[in-house]
Parts: C-alpha cells; sequence; structure tokens
C-alpha cells in the first residue's frame, strides 16, 4: 500500500478506496480475520474509486460516495451522476457513476490505498452536494 499523507486528504479528494471482500469470494469455514471486511449482495467490494464527502483530520473515519462504471439508466436516479471522460477536468477515463446513493463511513487509514487527486472541481462538489441533500431529504 503506497504511503498517504493524510494531511492531503480533503474534503472532495478523488481516492482508491479497499471496500473489503464479497461473500461468495470467502470460505467462511476458515479460521481466519478478515481485516479487510466482507460484503454482501449489491454491497461494493473491491477497490473503487471514490469521493470523500466529509472529512475532520482527527478522526479515523470519513464518509465517501464510491464510483462505478456507467450502466444504461444511472441518469435516472437523483442519487446518481454521470460523468463522461472530458468533463471535470478528466478524472475518468471511461463513463462513470458517482453512487451518491451509497454514501459510506469508512476507516481512512485502512480503506483508502491511493489519493488520486487532492480536490474534484467545483462544479462536481456541488452536484454532489445537491445530490446528498435530495437523498437525505
Amino acid at each position: 500500500m503506497a504511503s498517504i499523507k493524510w494531511s492531503d486528504l480533503n474534503k472532495y479528494s478523488l481516492v482508491i478506496v479497499e471496500f473489503g471482500n464479497h461473500l461468495n469470494q470467502v470460505d467462511c469455514n476458515e479460521n481466519q480475520s478478515y481485516s479487510d471486511g466482507i460484503n454482501l449482495g449489491s454491497e461494493f467490494c473491491y477497490k473503487h474509486m471514490a469521493i470523500v464527502v466529509s472529512h475532520d483530520p482527527t478522526s479515523g473515519e470519513i464518509a465517501v460516495v464510491p464510483l462505478t462504471t456507467y450502466r444504461a439508466g444511472d441518469e435516472k436516479y437523483h442519487s446518481n451522476i454521470v460523468i463522461n471522460p472530458h468533463e471535470y477536468g478528466g478524472i475518468v477515463s471511461n463513463i462513470t457513476t458517482v453512487k451518491v446513493g451509497h454514501i459510506r463511513s469508512i476507516d481512512k487509514k485502512k480503506r483508502i490505498t491511493k489519493l488520486i487527486r487532492p480536490y474534484v472541481s467545483k462544479t462536481l462538489q456541488m452536484k454532489i452536494g445537491e445530490a446528498i441533500s435530495k437523498s437525505i431529504g
């Protein structure tokens, strides 16, 4: 794992997050601990890009929204933001969906494996903020 300077981590940083293992990929009969976590059903697992949406430098936890491969119809949901490669400073190389409705609180020291950018564009920050407000109600 690369060394991350936590002082460089900000609200709206673009990071790589290890969300854990999918239950189907784990042999539950083995007598060992799973420090990466176990995810069920459609919960995010494995490595994904994510955007930090809360950050308290004194806390070991932060909230992130994951990014995932675009699927037809993602734009129909108010909790999704679809990003094209040429938008928002080219932060992605393929059409990608920000899954604001899948906001997660994570341990930043165990889960964040890489800081990609210290900030995303102000326009994307505003869209994420609006989507969070709509999702929470």
